[in-house]
C-alpha cells in the first residue's frame, strides 16, 4: 500500500513540518495518529533527515513551486 498517496494532503504537510522542526518520527507518529513506519516514510519522501530539505518542501507546498529533486 502507498501511504502518502493515501494521506490528507494538509497532514502531510503537518508531518514533514514537524519533523522540520526536530520533533522525532515516534513523536510526529503519536500526534497525528499513525504508525512511525509511516510518518518516516512520508518524511523521507520530504528529505528526511536533512532539516533543511524538509524546511524548502514545506515553503515549496506552502507556495505551490516544484521541488527539485537530487538527481
Amino acid at each position: 500500500m502507498n501511504i502518502t498517496a493515501t494521506t490528507d494532503s494538509t497532514v502531510r504537510t503537518m508531518i514533514v513540518t514537524m519533523l522540520a522542526e526536530g520533533n522525532p518520527v515516534w513523536y510526529v507518529a503519536g500526534m497525528v495518529n499513525m504508525r512511525s513506519h509511516d510518518v518516516y516514510v512520508i518524511g523521507r519522501a520530504a528529505g528526511y533527515p536533512d532539516k533543511a530539505k524538509l524546511r524548502r518542501a514545506v515553503w515549496a507546498s506552502k507556495n505551490r513551486t516544484r521541488v527539485p529533486q537530487a538527481a
